[in-house]
């Protein structure tokens, strides 16, 4: 599986997250876009580096650690790391499971 696969997963994912928080699905489409922007734009290296100047280099580290570019590389170069299965498949686990938190409270009442 490509990593554009892999990043489509995420952002589905993200999707039906955004879908069970709001009742408008274009508002749920651009919360989910916006959410994937947020995942790519961190590693970039503008972003990074303006996050620099006012964050502590550990926080920066830590939030370049969620950039979907980062975990890009390798699948890039042909190099399959756990690493980054890991990373992709805990985002959208996480997702997926909070939209089924999100949908049984909305069930419940």
């Amino acid at each position: 599986e490509s990593s554009r696969d892999w990043s489509s997963d995420v952002c589905s994912s993200d999707l039906s997250l955004t879908s069970a928080l709001t009742r408008n699905q274009v508002i749920a489409f651009i919360l989910a876009l916006v959410l994937c922007l947020v995942f790519i734009l961190v590693g970039f290296a503008p972003v990074t580096s303006m996050l620099a100047r006012y964050a502590d280099p550990a926080v920066v580290e830590a939030v370049t650690r969620f950039s979907v570019l980062a975990h890009f590389d390798g699948f890039q170069k042909g190099v399959l790391d756990s690493r980054d299965f890991l990373f992709f498949l805990s985002i959208m686990a996480f997702a997926l499971f909070t939209t089924g938190v999100v949908l049984r409270n909305h069930r419940a009442g």
